[in-house]
Formats: structure tokens, C-alpha cells, sequence
């Protein structure tokens, strides 16, 4: 009996594994529009929010002319304009799965869903 085909979000989740992946490069990677995979991201946040062995990771958007980073921002889509100078240039944020880590050794990513630990 063949094993039953792996879902966009199945995918999507081991694509992330280990790396950052921008939407754009999921969505060439899955065959899916690019709007699809920013739904399927939401879903997938969620997925990892209940492993605790695993985070969810965003590297958050970069203005490409002053280098204004968007640390805070909660969603997962990339911003229209910069808050500091206007520009338009904004640098897609990426996204990637990583095993738990102890809260000390964290970098300048965010994770926004690690296993039902708090943040």
C-alpha cells in the first residue's frame, strides 16, 4: 500500500528544518502561490507552538536602506513601508524551525512558538 502524499504544511515544515527560508522560496519550493504559503505559515506556528521539542523561528524584516530591523512585529508577512525612513525596500523575513535550545544561548532571532515553554 503506497503511504499517503505529505500535505503543503507537512512539507513546508521540513523544508524549514534547520534552515531560514523566505515565502517566496517556499513557494517555489512547494509549487504553491506565495499567498498560500503565507496562510500555511500561520497553521505551522501553531503545529510547532504544541512540539516541545522544536521552535519556530522568524528573522524578522530589514529595511533595505536605513537598516531598520522590524524586531517587534507579530505577523509573519513582510511590512509595505519602513516606519523610520519610508522606503519600500524591504527585505522578506525568513522563516525556520530549530530544536529547543536552553533561553540563554538564543541569538537575534525571535522565536514566536516554541513548545509549551514560555517566551
Amino acid at each position: 500500500m503506497l503511504a499517503p502524499a505529505r500535505t503543503p504544511r507537512q512539507r513546508m515544515i521540513e523544508l524549514l528544518i534547520g534552515t531560514r527560508l523566505a515565502t517566496h522560496q517556499l513557494a517555489q519550493m512547494l509549487g504553491i502561490p506565495e499567498r498560500q504559503v503565507e496562510d500555511h505559515l500561520e497553521h505551522v506556528v501553531k503545529s510547532i507552538a504544541h512540539d516541545k521539542t522544536r521552535c519556530f523561528i522568524l528573522e524578522p524584516s530589514r529595511c533595505q536602506d536605513c537598516e531598520f530591523v522590524f524586531r517587534d512585529r507579530r505577523r509573519l508577512t513582510r511590512p509595505s513601508r519602513c516606519p523610520q525612513c519610508h522606503g519600500e525596500d524591504i527585505a522578506a523575513p525568513r522563516y525556520g524551525i530549530d530544536p529547543v535550545e536552553p533561553p540563554d544561548s538564543q541569538d537575534h532571532h525571535r522565536s514566536i512558538a516554541c513548545g509549551k515553554k514560555g517566551r
